[in-house]
């Protein structure tokens, strides 16, 4: 291989290893924005747990109603386990 097709082919492989390294830190960028977004709306949901939580103490609801209303909702019977187990959570007695 000739001295110029080596250049060449060095200058590509410099250009490939520095894009990748770009889109390296592009993707950490990235990932660190959607991992706040991701802590923020988890810092929400809970705060919006404990508020629920407070208030179902002094104004509770029927448990079975609350989830006949997802399953309405969802269209579907059984279809969202979490969403029930969190009903169970909040309504629970103390």
């Amino acid at each position: 291989m000739s001295d110029f097709m080596m250049s060449q082919l060095q200058g590509l492989l410099g250009k490939v290893s520095d894009d990748i390294d770009k889109m390296g830190k592009n993707t950490n960028a990235h990932l660190d924005s959607v991992l706040g977004a991701i802590d923020d709306l988890a810092a929400n949901v809970f705060a919006t747990q404990a508020i629920l939580a407070v208030m179902l103490e002094k104004n509770p609801v029927d448990p079975k109603q609350v989830k006949a209303w997802i399953e309405a909702q969802t269209g579907s019977v059984g279809a969202t386990p979490k969403a029930h187990a969190i009903v169970d959570m909040l309504t629970a007695k103390k």
